[in-house]
């Protein structure tokens, strides 16, 4: 049974994430579980119907492992945390989805600098320390997603498609999705040069504009693309990569993403 871990995965994407790998079985719809699933919270599980049906079906399930963490916040990746990760084994799939959009009317004259510190300790940094802390329990060809988005495409800026709206260019979290495609370059080339790492594939994601809280901001708008679906391409995005992939910046349909 092959191991995946999912951060921010108490709602929207991450959520859908582990559903679909939940739901991923050997041999059909009522086969066997594929898939040992790990998810990483940042408080209680939620009550969603995911979440619900492991608690009255699955108590105790191997397939399903629930860790509370924090990604921001250092002293989370205690003793407690690295035990998890030595019981759970082989991470043949990390997904770091969690993070932060705040400060979103921030422009140049305006800028919030303790949300954009926010935002880089859970977007960017948050990241790489669980990546650090499952580097040692990566399988030898794992794949690693940081799921970013476009709005971190500094090609799309330039070229005039990055404007949100009329009244703000989202500087905060932009600069954080920018960096982090920086952070998944830099892995990805690191992971190469070593021989016990070079078959790791590291990619950067954009999901695409989603219905979730921070796709509709707070619900005030509707966005195009349903999480659900989001997450369904991304996995089979993941099946779907080999080494000569790592590195890159694709978005959920598997096409290339300008940096």
């Amino acid at each position: 049974m092959k191991t995946v871990l999912v951060t921010g995965a108490s709602r929207g994407l991450g959520l859908e994430l582990a559903r679909q790998y939940v739901h991923k079985t050997k041999d059909g719809d009522y086969g066997p579980p594929a898939w040992r699933v790990v998810v990483c919270v940042r408080g209680d599980p939620p009550h969603d119907t995911l979440y619900d049906e492991l608690r009255q079906g699955h108590e105790g399930c191997t397939s399903f492992v629930i860790i509370t963490l924090d990604v921001a916040c250092s002293d989370a990746f205690n003793s407690n945390f690295r035990n998890a990760l030595k019981s759970i084994g082989r991470i043949d799939v990390l997904i770091n989805n969690a993070g932060v959009c705040i400060g979103r009317e921030c422009a140049v004259g305006n800028v919030d600098y303790a949300a954009w510190t926010r935002s880089f300790n859970t977007n960017v940094m948050g990241s790489m320390r669980v990546l650090e802390h499952c580097l040692p329990h990566l399988a030898p060809d794992a794949t690693v997603v940081n799921i970013s988005g476009r709005m971190g495409s500094i090609g799309r800026v330039l070229s005039g498609l990055g404007a949100s709206s009329a009244t703000t260019q989202d500087v905060v979290y932009r600069t954080t999705k920018a960096a982090l495609n920086m952070m998944t370059v830099c892995a990805a080339a690191e992971m190469r040069t070593n021989p016990k790492t070079k078959s790791v594939k590291v990619i950067a994601v954009d999901p695409g504009w989603m219905n979730t809280d921070m796709g509709s901001r707070g619900g005030t708008i509707k966005a195009p693309l349903e999480p659900r679906e989001s997450a369904a391409g991304i996995v089979a995005l993941i099946e779907s990569l080999t080494p000569e992939d790592s590195g890159k910046f694709l978005n959920w349909r598997g096409e290339e993403m300008p940096w």
